[in-house]
């Protein structure tokens, strides 16, 4: 498929123009998020946030099956008829009400498990954000298709921003709990009502027949959803219940620490990359092109950082948890090294979604998944550091040479495109531990604040020496810097 330079342009432009909208957005709703943890936190006590939380991994477990894949389904396909987006829209919409059903008909067991009456209203409460949700799925899809990226970073920050206020208010009134549950539904009520009104799409006749490239899809999706969601969440459910509550809330609060803000970098950079992708998902020497070029750049901005977090894990948990939590500093060290290539290796994901191999994609998922758990088990008789050492270790013996043999294959990434990114910032992130633990013993730096600058000049230092030797990073490093700096130039 030939492309003309206009065109590339315009993909430019777009892709960059859709990565600032979606960036500023995210920043906002990270804002919002820490002030409604400041400010609920002086308006609740403990225990609502305890009930509230009691039920989260619940319907969070649920929530998968909310729209079986379908929303990735519409912005993937190349050609897609009204027809089908009627079938879709239906199926979502069963779907999602099967899902509340099934969270609604569990609340008396969820309350007897807790031995607290008050969780079946709670249980009850968090099931309509599922079905509200479920009725949004297909407009959502339809914008992000389009490239309507500034109208879903709008619908993203009002939803946030109101959702917050209706908690806060509903807190305030004395609400208590209830507060909790009547912000996130609110969130999502606004969602549906701002995306309906975007796309302007009506549904036709009720039919719950779908094509089976899609369902096939969809489901393929979903698989691979759950069982990441099972390998990620049952560290939390090993440690508790055979090291401690202790050992738990060390590894917890390490885990939140490095890992969730992670989830902030990659969620927005999918939102933009699926539908551009998907567009040219014919045209593979460019979809190679420009899925290197931003996975380069992901990789210079976020395995520096978190090199630099690894190498001064024990100032940066002193200075910011303070010496009581020194427990968490191992822990927290062989995350970092887990997640040095977790930005990057996300990202592979767009490769499998975008040229419709979520068959393959759930295939490497049920593999990932049971290479982690059995480094779970390994690591478990050392308590929670045992866990995260076992996990961070097989990640680079079990996973990601696996990975890369399964990305060539497919392609059009190669596994030699693949490993070279991470291989340049990870000897990187090397040479600068061993400068960090040179410096450590010089006792040159006098207090943590110093030893954290140290560990970032160190870190993004030699990683820049290193991608200007290296002749292809040098190449992405310039035409990243143009990128940036066209808008200022023009």
């Amino acid at each position: 498929m030939k492309v003309n330079t206009m065109d590339q342009r315009s993909f430019g432009r777009t892709a960059l123009r859709g990565g600032l909208v979606t960036a500023g957005s995210q920043l906002i709703k990270m804002v919002v998020q820490f002030l409604s943890v400041v400010i609920l936190a002086r308006l609740l006590v403990p225990e609502d946030f305890g009930l509230m939380a009691s039920v989260g991994p619940i319907a969070a477990f649920i929530s998968l099956f909310q729209n079986m894949g379908l929303q990735q389904a519409v912005i993937q396909r190349k050609d897609i008829t009204p027809a089908q987006l009627n079938e879709v829209f239906w199926v979502s919409t069963a779907v999602g009400l099967g899902s509340t059903a099934v969270l609604v008909a569990l609340s008396p067991a969820v309350a007897a498990f807790y031995g607290d009456p008050r969780m079946t209203a709670i249980t009850i409460a968090s099931a309509l954000p599922l079905l509200i949700g479920s009725l949004a799925a297909l407009p959502l899809a339809l914008m992000n298709r389009n490239l309507q990226f500034t109208q879903l970073a709008i619908n993203d920050v009002t939803s946030t921003v109101g959702g917050f206020a209706v908690t806060a208010m509903a807190a305030y009134l004395g609400f208590g709990y209830w507060s909790l549950a009547i912000g996130p539904a609110v969130a999502v009520a606004i969602v549906l009502l701002s995306a309906w009104l975007s796309t302007g799409w009506m549904p036709g006749r009720p039919t719950l027949r779908v094509d089976h490239d899609i369902i096939s899809f969809g489901l393929n999706l979903t698989g691979f959803n759950l069982v990441n969601f099972f390998s990620r969440n049952l560290p939390n459910i090993l440690i508790g219940k055979y090291s401690s509550t202790i050992e738990l809330g060390y590894y917890d609060r390490a885990y939140k620490l490095l890992l969730f803000p992670l989830q902030n970098i990659n969620q927005p950079l999918t939102r933009v990359m699926i539908p551009m992708l998907s567009r040219i998902q014919d045209d593979k020497p460019r979809f190679r092109d420009i899925y290197m070029r931003t996975n380069w750049l992901l990789a210079a901005v976020t395995m520096p950082g978190i090199g630099a977090l690894t190498c001064a894990s024990g100032p940066v948990v002193n200075f910011l948890f303070g010496p009581q939590w020194q427990p968490v500093t191992p822990i927290f060290a062989w995350l970092g090294i887990a997640s040095l290539v977790q930005p990057t290796g996300n990202t592979t994901g767009w490769i499998f979604i975008c040229q419709g191999k979520t068959k393959t994609m759930f295939h490497w998922g049920i593999y990932s998944s049971l290479t982690a758990v059995l480094s779970f088990f390994v690591g478990l008789p050392w308590g929670a550091t045992g866990v995260a050492a076992a996990y961070a270790i097989s990640g680079y013996v079990l996973r990601i040479p696996v990975l890369a043999v399964l990305l060539h294959r497919i392609g059009p990434v190669t596994g030699w495109d693949f490993m070279s990114i991470q291989g340049l910032f990870l000897i990187s992130s090397l040479l600068a531990w061993i400068g960090c633990d040179a410096l450590a013993k010089s006792e040159l730096l006098g207090n943590d604040l110093w030893s954290i600058s140290a560990a970032v000049v160190l870190n993004y230092g030699i990683a820049l020496v290193l991608a200007l030797i290296y002749p292809p990073s040098r190449r992405n490093l310039l035409a990243s810097w143009k990128n940036v700096t066209a808008p200022l130039r023009r």
